[in-house]
């Protein structure tokens, strides 16, 4: 049985559209075609091609039906992505590049060496930092976040009349943002390009290789989600009772991940610190109690993050009690 060229359209149509919509679409688009087809009169030989053309593009018509969005970022985000891609541009690639040339001096490698890696992990850095923030971003775009969408229309008078809350500010979003892609880059580059090696030349990154089995993969995710959230509460203007909850399973994850290594003395690379010659008979503390330290380090700053995000978020919402 052969096919009209409007079955095909219709059928370009809807195959980019949930299943659930697809009876309902298909009814309209034909019911739509059919009007226009008799608004052509019965004379017009090319009147099926020539409604169709004027329809467009099935998968663009196909998107409007869907509200989906056909751009990476749109105006709406296109500011807030703008300024803080550049901001932490700014912040996130200087540090990098300056641990990592600090790194080659203190492994002895020579000028030209310590360039080049500087100038690689800027380069990199910068891709990843552009990457990341602008993958977040687009996620956010397609999220269909009401709490977002209510602060991103147009004001109106009506708004005057919602609660006041503490705002989120650029230097909260940029310092936690910062935090993570630098955290990130570190992870990444010290596996990557470590600054420590064998006489044989063989790279011994600082952290267990054995933990990118599962740990810092995990790990990676969990600091994509936690930047995810900074944005999002960037973009919104204030924190909500749901932030205090997301806080507090990121840094449950963090936790979960980090304290048994720590804690079992298997997150440094004992191999890498050999290499370095520390800890020496004059070191003051081993590897065993810095990891004890870091470990201090990491449970703390999650139960002040959780207890100040929880906090902040009273503040924000005082007439939800949480």
């Amino acid at each position: 049985m052969s096919t009209t060229y409007t079955d095909r359209y219709v059928s370009a149509v809807v195959k980019h559209l949930p299943k659930d919509q697809h009876a309902e679409v298909e009814a309209e688009l034909r019911s739509a075609i059919a009007d226009a087809l008799d608004a052509q009169g019965p004379e017009d030989a090319n009147a099926e091609a020539t409604v169709l053309n004027a329809m467009g593009d099935p998968e663009l018509l196909a998107a409007t039906y869907a509200d989906r969005p056909l751009h990476l970022i749109g105006p709406r985000l296109y500011l807030t992505w703008k300024r803080l891609t550049v901001l932490l541009l700014w912040i996130v690639v200087p540090i990098v590049a300056a641990l990592t040339a600090i790194g080659g001096v203190l492994g002895d490698q020579g000028v030209w060496a310590v360039f080049g890696q500087t100038m690689g992990a800027a380069w990199l850095t910068a891709a990843m930092v552009c990457f990341v923030v602008t993958l977040v971003f687009a996620m956010i775009e397609r999220s269909g976040d009401k709490e977002i969408e209510e602060v991103t229309t147009p004001w109106t008078v009506d708004k005057i009349s919602e609660p006041t809350s503490p705002v989120v500010g650029w230097g909260e979003t940029v310092t936690a943002a910062s935090t993570l892609l630098i955290t990130g880059t570190f992870l990444i580059w010290q596996q990557v390009y470590p600054w420590v090696h064998t006489a044989d030349g063989v790279g011994l990154p600082v952290i267990n290789p054995d933990l990118w089995r599962f740990v810092l993969p995990a790990l990676l995710v969990v600091m994509a989600a936690e930047l995810g959230a900074v944005i999002v509460r960037q973009i919104r203007g204030r924190w909500i009772p749901r932030d205090w909850w997301l806080t507090l399973a990121l840094n449950l994850a963090t936790l979960a991940l980090l304290l048994p290594s720590l804690l079992g003395h298997t997150f440094l690379n004992r191999e890498a610190f050999e290499a370095m010659g520390w800890p020496d008979a004059n070191s003051p503390i081993g590897i065993d109690d810095l990891e004890l330290i870091i470990a201090g380090i990491v449970l703390v700053a999650c139960l002040a993050d959780i207890i100040g995000s929880w906090f902040t978020v009273r503040r924000s919402t005082p007439h939800q009690g949480s």
